[in-house]
């Protein structure tokens, strides 16, 4: 006994866990059916109505209307309602156009009769963009509905009982809404596309395109695709199904790529978005091959991996100071916020309600629209002015480019002044040497030659030969010691001169120099003194020095008289070395001193008459200005000359000086 009294409760919960609560269809026209119904899962496919009539249905979970994401079973509902209106015809609506087949089985009668009329993106459209079908509910009696839905889509159930009029005045403010969101689209693209068409800019390009794939999804699944493109061949849905998703995340990644310069930023990121599109792309190559054998739900775990990318590349490229990033990520967070929501409930993760409300998807466009673009003015802004500063750019280097052609021609109007004067001193150097050569050379081979016919002829007395001898010996002397400097001189200019500086004894040098030099003083009675003692190195070519010395000395023993005196020295002045050659000599006229050291002082001669030609000093400037130094001098008329030269000393600069010749 006690057991029949516990099955009796239990009986009443099965029956009453298989039956749904009435829903009443009231005078305000519009009335949600949510939870207000309860389910059967055919994994099989193959139940009829009377099969589901024999089982114990379940009820809906939560306060929405049912979603259970990507699902290939077939679910049945029953809804029963009761008509407490005064309106008999009423309109049942499936608010989700990717439902492939919808049958609504409906009683017409008390009877208990079954009818079934079918809606779905399986067949053509007629009216309406997603499952609508017209039932009548006597007033103040109680029906029943059972709707089969079949789907590769998600399973999304969101049904409504309308009144004829309420639903006419919906769908009209619906449509005047969408309306208004499908024309601002459409103006955005087409105000892009013109910009595009204008600037052939890429960006603008890659916008353009997902603004088409972003309002094609909206389409898509508002059902609008349906109705006004292919209403009568329902077989394009499919393609639409699998191709909505992929070319939108094919041009959002090209437009986050371009538009961020990813790449740059992090290759990482970059790689990452590229693969989500690139897997994602092939995902829907394949279900185009094999159609309906891959779920549509991978499609939406790529559309979500790839809101999570998008907006992470947009922070990560912010946080590096990108500017333009700022805009991007403000302008893509609400619609792809929105889009990622819509996907993990079309997934079945969360409530089924967000995968019908397209609101917030479309406010999400519209905003995005509007900051892309003010994204896209700061670009154009930024482009213009860095194309203006390029302009700038351009115009500095061009007057910079002009300066600097106008400098050079003026550079190379001097040069070309400078070699005409260096020409014309060539000449005039030219000129005097010539005739320099023609007289101080012919003058002692004319004598010699004369000599040579007197000595031939006999007629000469010893003491005239040796008179003649003597006079002969001494020009050629001269002779010899001008064509040394001659050729000395010449190599220096044909640049054959080889400077190859060194550790140079300057004592060592000197003491030589004097060495050579005496008999010409012990002729002349001149006291020649050398001071320079000691380690006295210096960083010098030892022949162009040597040069240098002797010419001085020799000059000074030219220009003294008998009993005078030349004198050798030296002394250092911080890392220098000073040379000076002082002589008691007849000094240097005021007039001369001036062209000394140029080709122009060649007619000079000594005490004893001797020829002179000033190339010596000539040379021994251009030798000192080689090694880095200076030559200059001090004389006074009657009282002598003292010529001075520098030069470095060999410790301090040796080995830096070595390294740069």
């Amino acid at each position: 006994m006690l057991r029949r009294i516990l099955l009796v409760p239990g009986f009443l919960i099965v029956t009453f866990s298989g039956m749904s609560q009435a829903l009443l269809l009231t005078e305000g026209g519009h009335v949600p059916v949510k939870s207000n119904m309860v389910y059967w899962r055919d994994e099989t496919g193959q139940l009829t109505l009377g099969d589901i009539e024999t089982k114990t249905l379940q009820p809906v979970a939560g306060n929405e209307s049912p979603g259970f994401g990507f699902d290939r079973a077939v679910y049945w509902f029953r809804m029963d309602v009761e008509n407490v209106s005064k309106a008999e015809n009423w309109l049942v609506e499936v608010n989700y156009s990717p439902l492939d087949r919808v049958d609504l089985f409906s009683q017409t009668d008390s009877s208990g009769a079954w009818t079934q009329r079918t809606a779905g993106d399986f067949f053509p459209v007629t009216s309406y963009r997603h499952p609508v079908f017209t039932v009548k509910v006597p007033v103040h009696e109680k029906r029943s509905f059972y709707l089969r839905v079949q789907t590769t889509s998600s399973v999304q159930v969101p049904v409504a009982f309308w009144d004829q009029g309420a639903f006419t005045e919906a769908s009209n403010n619906i449509q005047i809404v969408n309306g208004l969101f499908y024309g601002a689209m459409f103006i955005m693209t087409l105000y892009q596309l013109f910009l595009f068409l204008s600037i052939r800019d890429r960006i603008t390009f890659y916008y353009v395109l997902t603004l088409v794939a972003m309002t094609n999804v909206v389409a898509f699944f508002q059902g609008y695709n349906y109705l006004y493109l292919h209403p009568h061949q329902p077989i394009f849905n499919d393609y639409f199904a699998i191709l909505t998703g992929p070319v939108f995340i094919l041009f959002s990644t090209l437009l986050t790529r371009a538009f961020l310069k990813l790449r740059h930023f992090s290759r990482w990121l970059d790689g990452l978005l590229l693969a989500n599109m690139v897997l994602d792309v092939g995902v829907a190559v394949a279900m185009l091959i094999f159609f309906r054998e891959i779920s549509y739900k991978y499609h939406h775990y790529f559309m979500l991996s790839h809101c999570l990318l998008a907006l992470s590349s947009a922070g990560y490229c912010l946080s590096r100071n990108y500017r333009p990033a700022r805009y991007y990520l403000i302008a893509w967070v609400s619609p792809l916020l929105a889009a990622a929501l819509f996907t993990l409930s079309n997934l079945g993760y969360i409530s089924g309600n967000l995968s019908t409300n397209y609101g917030a998807l479309m406010i999400g466009c519209v905003l995005q629209t509007l900051f892309i673009s003010f994204a896209l003015g700061d670009r154009w802004s930024t482009l213009e002015k860095e194309n203006h500063d390029a302009k700038e750019l351009e115009l500095r280097r061009e007057q910079s480019e002009k300066e600097r052609l106008e400098e050079e021609v003026r550079l190379r109007t001097d040069e070309i002044h400078q070699q005409n004067l260096q020409l014309e001193e060539v000449n005039n150097v030219k000129d005097k040497l010539f005739s320099v050569v023609s007289h101080d050379i012919r003058g002692p081979l004319s004598s010699l030659h004369l000599a040579l016919t007197l000595a031939k002829s006999g007629t000469l007395s010893n003491d005239e030969f040796q008179k003649i001898t003597t006079g002969l010996e001494t020009r050629l002397a001269q002779t010899t010691e001008f064509i040394d400097n001659l050729l000395q001189w010449a190599k220096l200019q044909m640049k054959g001169e080889k400077y190859e500086p060194d550790r140079l004894n300057l004592s060592d040098l000197a003491q030589e120099t004097v060495r050579l030099l005496e008999s010409e003083c012990r002729d002349k009675k001149i006291t020649l003194k050398n001071t320079l003692q000691g380690e006295l190195e210096a960083y010098a070519d030892l022949n162009m020095i040597r040069s240098v010395l002797r010419n001085l000395l020799t000059n000074a023993i030219k220009f003294t008289r008998a009993e005078g005196t030349v004198t050798l020295s030296a002394y250092r002045v911080d890392s220098k070395i000073i040379i000076s050659v002082a002589d008691t000599g007849v000094g240097i006229p005021a007039r001369n001193r001036e062209r000394l050291f140029t080709i122009g002082s060649i007619t000079t001669q000594g005490t004893r008459q001797e020829k002179g030609t000033g190339l010596g000093l000539l040379l021994c400037k251009e030798f000192i200005e080689k090694h880095g130094g200076k030559i200059w001098f001090e004389s006074e008329d009657g009282k002598g000359t003292t010529f001075y030269f520098s030069l470095s000393q060999f410790v301090e600069n040796y080995n830096a000086a070595k390294a740069q010749r």
